[in-house]
């Protein structure tokens, strides 16, 4: 089973199975990893660095600021103001915002015809 190392500020890394993360997202210089623990895992890895290590299409970068497993997206669902949130499985059930110019890529890997 493929893991991904998770480093902090003091050296330590936390090995996290690929299939159990639901989405990564950009905060500054750090990426929060989240899984289905209450408490989410902070990387003192630039989201960047971590996305070159992730599978893919099932980890598609859908915003600057996200990376989502497509294994568990639940839902597809237009907003208000316009564009698509990604809605993700329980127990996370976050909405994840899919950028205009990744719209298409995403529909594709999950198979929606435009």
């Amino acid at each position: 089973m493929h893991r991904l190392a998770v480093v902090y500020a003091d050296g330590r890394v936390d090995l996290i199975e690929i299939d159990r993360i639901f989405y990564l997202e950009a905060q500054g210089e750090k990426t929060l990893i989240r899984t289905r623990r209450k408490i989410p895992y902070i990387s003192f890895q630039r989201m960047g660095e971590i996305e070159k290590t992730l599978p893919s299409p099932a980890f598609v970068r859908t915003h600057r600021e996200f990376i989502v497993n497509l294994n568990y997206a639940r839902s597809l669902n237009p907003r208000p103001t316009g564009g698509y949130d990604l809605k993700l499985d329980p127990p996370v059930n976050k909405r994840i915002p899919i950028a205009r110019n990744r719209l298409s890529n995403v529909r594709k890997i999950l198979g929606i015809k435009t």
